[in-house]
């Protein structure tokens, strides 16, 4: 029991060509299927929503959604939690630098809610899943920030079969709280595989679970 708040995390995490259309997936564990997750949109303009309605006696159920919407150069991030945990976030960028954040409840807030310690450059948690979403082989680095953290994604491995691409990538949290208080998880081992150039399956793991998220 100990062990299924990390379900919860790493599902979180995997919460993504068709551009412009929904992508859907199912989310599992082993056998098992948690819940479902789909995205839309390209660019800064994308919306994810995960939800989990099958975990462990319950305990991890409930929804993810992050939705970025951009006008000139401003970009707008707005990622809701909803379950045991209630949390709502929203970042505005303006030309590639982090202007402003909300983070509510406020101690949810991290030393890396304030956004002097934010680097310009930083996409938001929808930004970068359409990275994966939307490519058709393994991606070249991005730096994630979701108004607690900032995250470093890359591609350290690539191995081609026929048409299929497996991407062993590096994911480490370079600035702020790790993932999932008290475990503080600061770097995740994640396989990416695209399958006749779109995204077919993504592996999280941690804490001796594998998540997986399989294209329907």
């Amino acid at each position: 029991m100990t062990r299924l708040p990390v379900i919860a995390a790493l599902t979180t995490l995997l919460a993504g060509p068709v551009v412009a259309q929904t992508q859907s997936f199912a989310l599992m564990l082993g056998n098992r299927q948690l819940g479902t997750l789909s995205f839309d949109g390209n660019g800064s303009n994308a919306r994810l929503l995960s939800r989990l309605d099958n975990t462990p006696l319950g305990v991890a159920d409930g929804t993810f959604e992050a939705t970025s919407r951009a006008s000139g150069g401003t970009v707008t991030y707005l990622g809701q939690n909803r379950g045991s945990k209630t949390r709502d976030i929203s970042i505005t960028r303006e030309n590639g630098k982090v202007t402003a954040v909300s983070v509510t409840p406020a101690d949810d807030m991290t030393d890396l809610s304030d956004i002097e310690k934010v680097a310009a450059g930083t996409l938001n948690t929808a930004e970068v899943f359409g990275v994966l979403a939307n490519g058709t082989t393994c991606p070249n680095p991005v730096a994630m920030y979701d108004g607690r953290r900032v995250v470093q994604l890359a591609t350290t491995a690539m191995d081609t079969t026929g048409d299929t691409v497996t991407c062993q990538l590096y994911y480490r949290v370079t600035a702020g709280k790790g993932h999932l208080s008290p475990f503080n998880f600061k770097s995740l081992a994640m396989t990416a595989t695209y399958t006749a150039s779109a995204l077919s399956q993504v592996t999280v793991s941690a804490g001796g679970f594998n998540v997986q998220m399989v294209r329907q």
